[in-house]
């Protein structure tokens, strides 16, 4: 199996080391068509990420597509592509001049390449912390069951815990991102929200909210966007990218053979996403630069029993110290107290006043 990969010269920007994404193609579509025009390179320096493209092994199956097919998958069968990806990923993570973190490894494709990452992520949660799955039929499809949705939530969520068996815990802490275009007439729209509701139910991801594209990168923000949440923070997003078509999103560079620029940077998207809702890496040791602005004060006003925060400070304060979150990166985005999911209004840079309960739920107070 033939890989293109790219090491970046930057430093990792999050956990013990550099994070890995492998990006797998569609059909009739080559590895080098990601590489030169999938628009990874600007992503990767920024975030210091490995990014790796292999081709499908021998020319893939029917038109070099990715065998994601039907739902006979094992982790070490020979005759699928399921044992050759996981032998990549081990393959990298053993080369110390990578210095590849195991606890950021995610998996994303277009197409069949799509198709076989939801495989890879049922198949081995415990590997890939998070897969983003653009325009895939779900698991257990055929060949022939692309142009209309062909199984139903119940069996693609039984298909897709089948091939986790023993290692189903790491469904625990995985996140998936899935994408698709409006305009796509080769891969059936209706997949991706199945896709989509079938990751949130095995996750017990239940709380949903909408977000708005405007804001992300890239050159066409037109579309719409779907979280599915638990009481610790958002685990699957779905993004209906409109007038986009059966492409790989790159929203920036050359573009290539399904690949348009004419969408958000999926690139730079699903990585934010995966580096902010990772829930298996030791944020202890996250890289931080210099503060460029004055220290805020720290609270002044006294925690309610001893131990326990009560205080006011920005929302993005908050969310540093592990006491709210938001959904996405961009500065307005809203902000929630952490396991209450109490409103604390948009921005970055918006003041609330938080009070810690016994059981780690903080609620929006007026006053300590």
């Amino acid at each position: 199996m033939t890989t293109e990969l790219y090491v970046p010269s930057t430093e990792p920007t999050l956990g013990t080391g550099r994070a890995l994404m492998v990006n797998l193609h569609g059909c009739v579509q080559k590895s080098t068509n990601l590489r030169d025009g999938g628009n990874w390179a600007a992503t990767a320096d920024d975030r210091g990420m490995v990014v790796a493209v292999p081709a499908a092994p021998n020319g893939g199956v029917l038109l070099g597509c990715w065998d994601y097919y039907d739902g006979n998958h094992s982790r070490t069968s020979p005759a699928r592509h399921d044992d050759n990806l996981l032998q990549l990923v081990s393959d990298l993570l053993a080369d110390p001049a990578l210095d590849i973190d195991p606890t950021q490894v995610y998996l994303s494709g277009l197409s069949s390449g799509g198709g076989e990452t939801m495989v890879m992520g049922c198949l081995a949660p415990d590997v890939f912390a998070g897969i983003g799955i653009n325009a895939g039929p779900s698991v257990g499809t055929t060949a022939g069951q692309i142009g209309s949705v062909a199984v139903t939530r119940a069996q693609a969520t039984e298909t897709c815990e089948t091939f986790a068996g023993s290692a189903s815990s790491g469904f625990g802490t995985q996140v998936t991102s899935v994408i698709y275009g409006s305009n796509d007439t080769t891969v059936a729209p209706g997949y991706n929200t199945l896709n989509a509701q079938v990751m949130a139910g095995i996750y017990g991801a239940s709380a949903q909210s909408g977000f708005s594209l405007s804001g992300l990168p890239g050159n066409n923000t037109a579309g719409s966007g779907t979280l599915w949440s638990d009481g610790a923070g958002p685990r699957v997003s779905l993004i209906q990218n409109t007038g986009m078509g059966h492409n790989w999103p790159a929203g920036g560079g050359p573009g290539g053979a399904y690949i348009t620029t004419n969408s958000i940077s999926y690139p730079a998207y699903v990585t934010d996403f995966f580096f902010d809702n990772n829930r298996r890496v030791d944020r202890g040791t996250e890289p931080t630069d210099p503060p460029t602005d004055p220290p805020t004060e720290e609270p002044t006003d006294p925690p309610t029993e001893p131990g326990l925060f009560c205080g006011s400070a920005t929302n993005a304060e908050h969310e540093a110290a592990g006491r709210a979150h938001a959904f996405g990166t961009d500065p307005y985005n809203p902000f929630y107290a952490n396991v209450s999911e109490d409103y604390m209004g948009q921005g970055d840079a918006t003041r609330t006043t938080l009070q810690e309960s016994a059981s780690g739920r903080f609620d929006v107070v007026t006053t300590c």
